[in-house]
């Protein structure tokens, strides 16, 4: 007969209940004002599953998505943060007289200037930094210059977080990391160096799953509940398209942005399985990152998913 002493005994019941013990990622694409489906998704989910946010461990989002992930993370309700979300978005992309003509001749300058959003950011955060937050968060950004004095001088990705290690980001300010992941090229100025995230990580599902492993967390036990602001209606038709700058030119964007989307996704399902998720509709119809006037017809895409089987999951995995 085996003998097992007290310390074996003790050990053993420390890993049975790390393997019960689960580690939720909510994450929220990128995708300008499409990002209404999201919060609208969100806040919908919520309301037939009381406890998704009080069992989520960490929020990763990009761009849109990270703005509405440092909202959920500073205690807000996903109701809170539709209403905030959706009143704000005239204001963030308000043009004035002088934007207007400057873009009529497409010159200089980006469609809108970061005032309006440094504004709508500081009513919601005010001096709040990321180690305030009631919740773990993962805002990744583009870091367009890290300096002279690197060794290697290079473009890269920066996620912005408060999990502790020694990248800790805790000092930063919510409203610094909100314009940073947010200030998409063209339609808005660079922030401190930084563009939008969804540059590299417009769907930051896989940024949420790396630092929840670096976090010391084993892949299984590990559920992503992962949300898209829509699948764009966009195609480009033919077989052979022999095109130049001017032809791609008003496709690149969204190409590079479902396309890194889709690649996540695709990852993101064959590394856990059945401990990932994600809710994202398709649209019937093209709709620009920065058109507030179709929030409304974007809600309606919102409230028309069909939650069931997200639902099921939730109470399958969620705990």
């Amino acid at each position: 007969m085996t003998v097992i002493d007290e310390k074996t005994k003790a050990l053993t019941a420390q890993e049975r209940m790390k393997q019960y013990r689960r580690f939720n990622i909510l994450a929220l694409d990128g995708g300008g004002t499409r990002g209404t489906i999201e919060a609208v998704v969100l806040e919908r989910l919520d309301k037939e599953f009381p406890s998704l946010m009080r069992k989520t461990d960490l929020i990763v989002g990009t761009s849109t998505g990270g703005i509405q992930a440092l909202g959920l993370a500073a205690g807000n309700t996903p109701t809170e943060v539709r209403e905030t979300y959706v009143d704000s978005l005239q204001r963030v992309f308000a043009d004035t007289l002088i934007d207007d003509v400057r873009d009529l001749w497409k010159a200089t300058g980006a469609d809108y200037s970061t005032d309006n959003m440094r504004e709508v950011l500081t009513e919601q955060f005010g001096d709040k930094k990321l180690k305030d937050l009631e919740k773990k968060v993962a805002i990744p950004a583009f870091d367009l210059d890290p300096g002279p004095d690197r060794q290697f001088r290079s473009w890269k990705l920066k996620v912005f977080h408060n999990c502790e290690g020694p990248d800790f980001d805790g000092e930063e300010l919510c409203v610094d990391v909100g314009l940073r992941t947010s200030s998409a090229p063209v339609f808005f100025p660079t922030v401190d160096g930084y563009c939008d995230g969804g540059v590299v990580a417009n769907n930051p599902a896989l940024i949420g799953l790396t630092q929840a492993l670096r976090t010391g967390n084993d892949l299984p036990q590990i559920n992503i509940l992962s949300l898209g602001a829509g699948k764009s209606a966009r195609w480009a038709e033919g077989g052979n398209l022999d095109w130049g700058a001017a032809q791609w030119a008003p496709h690149i964007l969204y190409m590079m942005l479902e396309g890194g989307i889709n690649m996540i996704d695709f990852q993101c399902q064959q590394i856990l399985g059945e401990h990932y998720h994600r809710i994202n509709p398709t649209l019937a119809e093209k709709m620009g990152l920065d058109d507030w006037s179709k929030v409304p017809d974007i809600m309606d895409v919102g409230n028309e998913v069909d939650l069931k089987a997200s639902l099921k999951w939730l109470e399958e995995h969620w705990k």
